[in-house]
């Protein structure tokens, strides 16, 4: 595998999302189609498919070359910087929490998000937008990592979910994205969007969330604050710019 990421990246992650597309997908319908409860078949296998995949990008170099395991460059004690990230991931607790959460169903939930969460920031935010912006403009490397997560997010329609729902779940996931992108561009590391993704997941699914619309606004107002100044303020811009003059990709 670490020779396939030096050859050809894009078919790199493509392999490792195939992985994980397949496994959730596989486990969703199962979970159906057994009448289990939520989150009780699909936790263990991505939970496991996280330890390898952690296992290969540690020992091959690939996990720091993708900003996993790196310092941000903004550290973490500077909480009002992600404050932002803050309010998104919790404002879902202002409408209150679920009244039928057990005590399996909340381990559950947990392993399960904290594997998809881990994830899907090591692919999209991690190996996708790095050759992206390697390879592209940056605008577009950006823009088009936000939308192939969110068009991720389609494959809901393969288990069971509504035409609807999947709508919802195509559009908010877009515009998180790419605020965590926005992110990723400004801290150079993988660390901050992982824990906001983990949590974002588990409150969500925890709370009694309004509709889609209302909280796609909420993502679009949090992002319209915050992005201008991860990209200006926060040294998105010139981070992007130091790293394109060794790739050659122009800042667009």
């Amino acid at each position: 595998m670490r020779r396939l990421y030096a050859r050809d990246p894009l078919r790199h992650f493509l392999v490792w999302l195939a992985l994980y597309l397949g496994i959730d997908i596989i486990a969703l319908n199962l979970e159906s189609a057994l009448d289990l409860p939520g989150h009780t078949v699909v936790a263990i296998p991505l939970a496991m498919l996280a330890v390898v995949i952690t296992i290969y990008l540690v020992r091959s170099g690939v996990g720091r070359d993708i900003g996993l395991g790196v310092r941000p460059a903004v550290s973490l004690p500077r909480l009002w910087f992600y404050l932002p990230l803050v309010v998104l991931v919790a404002l879902p607790l202002s409408t209150g929490v679920r009244a039928d959460l057990t005590v399996l169903l909340i381990v559950a939930m947990v392993v399960h998000y904290v594997a998809s969460g881990y994830l899907e920031e090591v692919l999209f935010r991690g190996l996708l937008l790095t050759h992206l912006l390697r390879e592209w403009p940056a605008t577009s490397a950006i823009l088009l990592s936000a939308l192939t997560f969110g068009l991720g997010h389609a494959t809901s329609m393969l288990a069971d979910q509504s035409g609807a729902d999947t709508i919802w779940q195509v559009i908010n996931p877009t515009v998180v994205g790419l605020l965590f992108t926005l992110v990723v561009v400004a801290t150079g590391s993988l660390t901050a969007v992982i824990v906001a993704h983990v949590f974002y997941n588990i409150i969500a699914e925890s709370a009694q969330v309004p509709d889609g619309l209302g909280v796609i606004l909420t993502g679009l107002a949090v992002l319209a604050v915050y992005g201008p100044w991860l990209l200006y303020g926060a040294g998105g811009l010139t981070r992007l710019r130091e790293d394109t003059r060794t790739s050659g990709a122009p800042v667009h």
